[in-house]
Formats: C-alpha cells, structure tokens, sequence
C-alpha cells in the first residue's frame, strides 16, 4: 500500500484540543484546503472533510459499514481491560435502526419508520404546542431564564420519551445516560476510564427498558415500545438485544440532536436583532432559519464508519477495518458547496446540507426536530418580543461529537 497521507501533526493537534468544542471551524478549513482526505494519528482514523467527499462517503453502503463501528475503539486497550468491557462490546455489536447495514437496516428501519410517517408527525402538532406552551409558562414570570434547562431540553426529551412510552419524569435519567453511552466514541480511540462510565450508564439504561418492554407485554399502550415489544414476539423481526439497542438509539438520539438544534437556531437569530425581528415579522423566514442553523452549526459534528472492505476513495487506499470520520460540520461550511459558507444568512436556502446525513441512514427524525423548531419559534416570538442574550455571548457544550449551547441565558424584561 502507498503511503497513507496523514494531517500535519500541528493540524492532528488541534482535532483533541478543547478549540475544536468552542469553534471547529478554523480547523475545518485547514483540513479541507490541505488535507481532504488524510489520516489522523490523533484520532487514528481517516478524515473527510469537503462536502462532495462526505455526501459521497455517506451513501456508500458497499465500502464503508455502520456495523460494529464502536468496535475499533476497543483495539488499544489490553485484553483485561477488553475482557472487563464485555457488555459495552456485546451491546455495540449488536444491530440497530443506526449500527446496521442492509438488509437488516431495511428491516429495522421499517418498523420503526412506523411511529415517524407524515401524518403521525402532523398529528404531534397539537401535543407539541401544549408542551411549549407549559415550558414558557414555568418561565412567564422570570426577567431571565436558561433557554437549554427551561425549553430545549425538555422539550425534545419529553416528547421522544412520550412517543416511545417511557416516564418523561425521568428526563434526567435520560439525559445522564445519553451523555455518558456516548461519552467514549467521537474519534477512533478510547480509554478504559471513558469506556467504563459508558458501560455503567448503559447497564442501567437497559435494566430500566427490560422492566418497561416486559411490562408492555402483559399490558400493551399505544405506544413504540409495545409496537417493537410485538415486534419481537412475532419472531425473525427483532431480537431482544436488538429491541434494547433500538430502544437506546430512539430515545438518545431522539433529543440529543434536537436540543443543540433548537438552541443554535435560537442564538444564531438573537446575535443579530435583526434577525429575530425578520423572522418574527415574517413566517417565511422561519423555515429558512431553521435550515440554515441546520448547516451553519450541525448539532452534530461528525458521524463515523468502518471500512468494510479494502478499496481507494478519492485517490487514497482505505484498509478493512479502518475507521472512517465524515465531518458534517466541516461540509456544510464548504464553500465549494454554499457561498459565504461562514456567514449566517437568514434568507438562504442551504440545499444539499448534510446534517441530517445522506442515503439509507437520513435521520428519521428530521421532520420531527423541524415541527419542534417552527412550533418553539412561534411561541417565543408571540411570549418574548425582544429578548435579549443575557449576557452577549454563549457558553457551548464540551462535547466531542456534539454542538450546541450548553446554557443560553435570555433577559425577557
């Protein structure tokens, strides 16, 4: 094999440096202007970075697997330390609606496409509107609040875990375990200490889905749970390991997402009056906003894939199970693709964005955040006329794979 190109060492540094959480997108630049396609020896994983590569990669469904992806990370520790791991390793191993390829991928996804069509999702308005309308009540009273903590967290959260029927009571619980499952992945390499927070959560996360999937067993709801619970008495369709896993994969990633979204649309139109003022004067907008918070801040940064098989892309020779790293936020600031790429332009119309992500993995859940979105907006523009960020400025989340605000502090007198 030729010689990998690797990413200059000063460059690799700077992809495990806290500037990558606070803003990623100097970095992206360089690595779209020099190294496209380069090997990182800081995450030890190829990286693609320009948008024509990643919206590429991202349809390859013969090359590049989401199987068994969490896999690699273990390779670096020692065989105790794997050993110790077992659980996390079995439970990342197992197939998902997101860790599988096709056919599987086909079967997972139909059945749980099942609680996401276009009527389903129309038919959440009114549910979606007395949510937010309960959030910004709690908070009528205050000159300022929390925007994450008062509104975009609870929102997505309660609303998923409604969905798949769970107690949205337990929203902490979930929103504990999301951070801590997916706290040792983000790049091609983990440590014990990170990969054994994650298996704690993950254990617990699981014995409290077993006792709720038995439960809708003896007394069916409406609800997804039962659906997949039948799903699996019906045989062939879902295997308990899978059922859990699927289960895990709705309720994080049915919010974690979501809440980066509707905090970065938010702090995006309140950095400049201007713009809240367009948006509140003007429905059209609204969409467009949403959209273009979409590719300007992708809540999240990158998604990963193993290397199914030995093949060359883009001129570079990829080895079977190598890890592979498409950076989303990175394409959708390329200027290939969209003018003024690091500009927010509320008027813009970003076709071809890919945070919602591209071929048969598109996030099921689009429509869904984007309701969520319009129906927030709505509400705020008719509660706070003139808010303001209190104070000018936004503390993001440190989170590897993840961006958004971690607090957004609105002043609403």
């Amino acid at each position: 094999m030729n010689a990998r190109p690797r990413i200059d060492p000063a460059i690799d540094s700077l992809l495990v440096d806290e500037q990558i959480m606070h803003d990623p997108y100097p970095i992206y630049r360089s690595l779209r202007s020099e190294h496209p396609v380069a090997w990182s020896d800081s995450w030890n994983a190829w990286v693609i970075s320009r948008h024509a590569d990643v919206a590429k990669s991202l349809r390859d469904g013969e090359n590049l697997s989401n199987e068994d992806r969490q896999g690699l990370l273990f390779d670096g520790l020692t065989a105790d330390e794997r050993a110790a791991l077992e659980p996390l390793r079995h439970y990342f191993a197992q197939k998902d609606v997101i860790g599988s390829d096709a056919p599987d991928h086909t079967r997972m996804r139909r059945l749980v496409q099942s609680a996401f069509t276009p009527q389903i999702i129309t038919g959440l308005t009114p549910r979606i509107e007395a949510l937010v309308g309960e959030l910004l009540a709690d908070v009528a009273d205050l000159e300022r609040f929390d925007l994450v903590d008062s509104v975009t967290h609870p929102l997505p959260v309660v609303l998923i875990a409604e969905v798949l029927g769970v107690p949205s009571e337990d929203r902490d619980l979930f929103k504990r375990w999301s951070a801590d499952i997916l706290a040792f992945q983000g790049t091609g390499t983990t440590t014990f200490a990170a990969a054994s927070t994650s298996q704690n959560a993950l254990l617990e996360m699981f014995a409290y889905m077993s006792e709720i999937i038995d439960a809708r067993r003896l007394s069916p709801r409406d609800d997804l749970i039962t659906a997949l619970a039948q799903a699996e008495d019906e045989g062939g369709r879902l295997t308990r390991d899978e059922l859990l896993s699927t289960c895990n994969t709705i309720l994080t990633a049915g919010h974690e997402t979501t809440t980066n979204f509707l905090g970065s649309m938010v702090f995006h139109l309140l950095d400049d009056p201007e713009r809240w003022r367009s948006a509140r004067g003007n429905p059209a907008l609204r969409a467009l906003a949403a959209e273009e918070t979409l590719r300007f801040d992708a809540p999240k940064q990158r998604n990963f894939r193993r290397v199914k098989r030995d093949h060359v892309f883009e001129g570079v020779e990829f080895a079977e199970n190598e890890m592979v790293f498409q950076l989303i936020g990175s394409a959708n600031r390329d200027p290939a693709k969209f003018e003024n790429p690091d500009v927010f332009e509320i008027e813009r119309d970003p076709k071809g964005h890919v945070t919602f992500g591209n071929g048969i993995h598109f996030c099921l859940g689009a429509p869904l955040a984007k309701l969520e979105g319009r129906i927030m907006l709505e509400a705020l523009f008719d509660a706070f006329p003139s808010p303001e960020i209190d104070p000018p400025s936004i503390e993001w989340q440190e989170r590897v794979q993840f961006r958004g605000p971690a607090r957004l502090e609105l002043s609403v007198r």
